[in-house]
């Protein structure tokens, strides 16, 4: 026998603005079909329980952000700027299909360099004072059931900066080396051409040894 059962949902935990998976239990009150008596006042209050499934998490891009290096911030010549870049959703765990996050692709300065993976972060040093922009770019991309991917939309994040020249410096310091998951380096110290000297420097040995065995002969 079947009988129908008020459900009250509103009364229960479940929270539907939530995409987060919930387990829950709902009570509803059953309703006696035609022609059945409850002669003992039996409880027609029954309850279940039920769980739901998350949603996709949809990233807000708007979450995508740079840290460890200060916006507007000062710095020398001889500071490491280290910072990293924190793409929206990349903390998701056991992905599902519609799921979004936006994953960082590169950083620019003075040239742009790319990331092979985690973590995203980079270590530089400027050898000039002046005024610079670090931009980020992030890959936005969508779980398909089993990968990762690239949506085709991206998004940019950027911190404005100031580098001053350290003091008592005399030398321009060339540039650090970067992580190794990196790609392409960003020239940032003297890159004066070195051929030309080495040349210079070969023809006053030969000219100085010319001298020298032309005196010998006349001796």
């Amino acid at each position: 026998m079947n009988a129908s059962v008020k459900w009250d949902v509103k009364g229960s935990a479940y929270n539907q603005n939530s995409t987060e998976a919930q387990k829950f239990s709902v009570k509803g009150t059953a309703a006696l079909p035609d022609g059945v008596t409850n002669p003992d006042n039996l409880s027609l209050v029954v309850s279940v329980n039920v769980t739901v499934s998350r949603g996709p998490i949809v990233s807000d891009a708007g979450n995508n952000s740079i840290t460890g290096i200060s916006s507007d911030g000062n710095y020398t010549t001889e500071t490491k700027i280290t910072f990293t870049a924190v793409g929206a959703g990349m903390d998701i765990e056991n992905p599902i299909k519609g799921d979004v996050r936006y994953q960082p692709l590169n950083w620019e300065v003075l040239e742009a360099r790319s990331w092979d993976g985690a973590p995203y972060s980079a270590t530089f040093r400027m050898g000039k004072n002046g005024n610079y922009t670090l931009t980020v770019t992030y890959n936005q991309q969508q779980f398909d059931g089993s990968n990762w991917v690239n949506t085709g939309t991206q998004d940019t994040k950027q911190v404005n900066f100031t580098v001053n020249a350290a003091p008592n410096q005399t030398l321009t310091p060339a540039a650090d080396k970067t992580d190794a998951n990196q790609k392409n380096a960003v020239k940032t110290g003297d890159n004066t051409p070195i051929l030309p000297f080495v040349i210079i420097l070969i023809v006053a040995i030969v000219l100085i040894a010319g001298i020298l065995v032309y005196r010998n002969k006349k001796k």
